[in-house]
């Protein structure tokens, strides 16, 4: 499943970078994020919990940073797994910075999911219309975040 967008956010490109690429201030952003721990400088691991479909997950996965361009763009590779309902999650994150001249910056993002096991059976519109939802919600709340 792939999802695409664009925000337009009220801060300059270098300090919307300091905050996209501080994992705790991303963590705060992200829908169902319980816990963060940095292993190194570009790998973190944690936990999400989320509800889909009435099924209760808890994600335990690490998300690597695997190119940094600062201020320009990004790309992390994620990757979780639910014991419980024996699912897998496996995601590659990309974002890129566009300075607009004017104090504000355009984020564009590309985020391409994969679902295995259980939450892979609920069928490919509930789980896609869950996981648009919560990427939104966490752009929003990145946003919210920047512009406070």
């Amino acid at each position: 499943m792939e999802f695409e967008d664009e925000i337009h956010i009220q801060l300059p490109r270098e300090e919307l970078w300091d905050l996209v690429s501080d994992p705790e201030a991303l963590a705060s952003c992200v829908p169902g994020a319980k816990e963060i721990e940095q292993l190194s400088e570009t790998k973190y691991r944690g936990i999400i919990e989320r509800g889909i479909a009435g099924i209760s997950i808890n994600l335990i996965g690490e998300v690597e940073m695997t190119k940094l361009n600062p201020p320009e763009n990004l790309v992390a590779l994620v990757e979780g797994q639910d014991p419980k309902t024996n699912s897998r999650m496996d995601a590659t994150a990309e974002m890129s910075m566009e300075d607009n001249g004017d104090g504000s910056t355009t984020l564009t993002y590309h985020v391409d999911v994969e679902f295995t096991g259980r939450l892979a059976t609920l069928g490919a519109r509930i789980v896609k219309r869950k996981i648009n939802s919560d990427i939104g919600l966490f752009f929003d709340n990145l946003r919210s975040r920047a512009e406070s």
